[in-house]
């Protein structure tokens, strides 16, 4: 009789969204691929929550580039753990192999979080088309525009700002790569299209990637085409630096070669500047910048890919209860305000992205809430199957049409020849 008045009270309690405490000493394992350096500053959270809830988090460090396979394999095999961090890299794809507990009936019964703080595009960034909750946001990578103060100090211009379209940027590209030494080659370049997203300006002027039911390339609209053309333009070497470039001057890659003072505009996501633009060793920051809104399209809008970071709970968990009681946490106000302020990430949480535990006084960029504002107009990728293959026919067409070996409108054809029997495919 006891054990069925506890039931029907557990089920009262569920009906009125309140959390039931999780059984003492329940154990979940969690995959993440943060580095020990970054890792020792969440560490310290984990314990207090191991020892409030009474349930203990078994951490296992995978390397991003592994951590897909291995998920896959451990799904597979029975050994997966309770909860993975995911990429929006490649999550989609575990989303269609069913690896993933839909997290809305646990966010609809619970009353514990504010749910309303997390910023909307970083919820619908882990939703299916279907409107299921595969993931839950731990940080956001959405890019703005960085540049360099004193290049545009030195070259008499104003700093760009949220007024900047298309053809403003390009305009301040063009005057800021500059050739020195006479050799031919530029010495400074006004862009760099290391981290931008071609499918962010065909969004931004109105196009879209696939049809709106999922089956064929859009890639055809005058929309679409216009921006090809232009992230054509803004692609070539008499403005933009490209990637390989970078070890001219010395540089692994683009991001030291903006902080090294070769770039004086790029598009990049929140991590950058404590990733890149500053000494490890002395703190202290390599090159004067500042940020901004991505360019208006000649259809007047803008628009951004929406990425970032992910904690799902696996469909194969034993203790689903407890394991989404720790992304909830990981989500909290003392977690978000540890990842914003020590791991350098963009906050999903509104009240932490906009507070002095993101936007630190005294740290550039100035204009750091702008990656709030950009959040707005930020958009993700088709939550279609066989997405990462469609893609990767997309960018090899888009980046023969950048390079002149094949004209837009046969790139175009061969997308259009190609893409719907891959969708087709995953659908049979």
């Amino acid at each position: 009789m006891k054990r069925a008045a506890w039931l029907w009270a557990a089920v009262f309690l569920l009906a009125l969204g309140v959390a039931l405490p999780v059984t003492a000493q329940t154990k979940i394992t969690w995959w993440h691929w943060n580095t020990p350096e970054r890792q020792q500053h969440l560490d310290p959270l984990i314990a207090r929550f191991e020892q409030e809830t009474g349930i203990t988090v078994e951490r296992l460090m995978v390397p991003w580039a592994e951590l897909k396979e291995r998920i896959i394999l451990a799904a597979a095999g029975g050994t997966a753990p309770d909860v993975v961090a995911v990429s929006s890299e490649w999550a989609n794809e575990l989303f269609f192999l069913q690896i993933f507990e839909d997290l809305n009936p646990y966010i609809e019964r619970d009353a514990t979080f504010d749910y309303e703080d997390v910023i909307p595009s970083a919820m619908e960034m882990w939703q299916s088309r279907d409107g299921q909750q595969f993931a839950f946001p731990f940080d956001l990578d959405i890019s703005v525009v960085f540049y360099n103060r004193a290049l545009f100090n030195e070259a008499g211009m104003p700093y760009p700002d949220d007024t900047m379209t298309w053809d403003s940027m390009y305009e301040m590209a063009k005057r800021l790569t500059v050739d020195t030494d006479g050799d031919g080659l530029p010495d400074q370049y006004g862009f760099a299209n290391g981290h931008s997203y071609w499918a962010t300006y065909v969004w931004a002027n109105g196009g879209d990637l696939l049809t709106e039911d999922g089956t064929r390339s859009a890639l055809g609209t005058p929309a679409a085409r216009e921006a090809l053309e232009f992230w054509k333009a803004i692609s070539q070497p008499d403005v933009n630096m490209a990637w390989g470039e970078a070890s001219r001057f010395g540089y692994p890659h683009p991001p030291a070669a903006f902080a090294g003072g070769r770039i004086a505009l790029y598009p990049i996501g929140a991590w950058a500047p404590s990733a890149f633009f500053r000494d490890s060793a002395t703190g202290q920051w390599l090159v004067d910048f500042d940020a901004t809104h991505m360019p208006i399209s000649r259809a007047g809008q803008r628009s951004n890919y929406g990425g970032g970071q992910g904690m799902g709970v696996l469909a194969t968990s034993s203790n689903k209860e407890a394991a989404f009681e720790f992304v909830k946490f990981l989500a909290s106000e003392e977690v978000q305000s540890v990842s914003g302020r020590d791991l350098g990430q963009f906050p999903i949480r509104r009240s932490i992205a906009l507070s002095d535990a993101f936007i630190v006084p005294g740290e550039p960029p100035d204009n750091k809430a702008v990656y709030v504002e950009a959040a707005a107009y930020a958009r993700t990728y088709p939550k279609v199957p066989n997405w990462a293959e469609v893609f990767d026919v997309m960018n090899t067409q888009v980046a023969d049409f950048v390079a002149d070996r094949r004209s837009l409108s046969e790139i175009i054809e061969n997308i259009n020849n190609i893409v719907p029997a891959i969708l087709s495919r995953a659908t049979q």
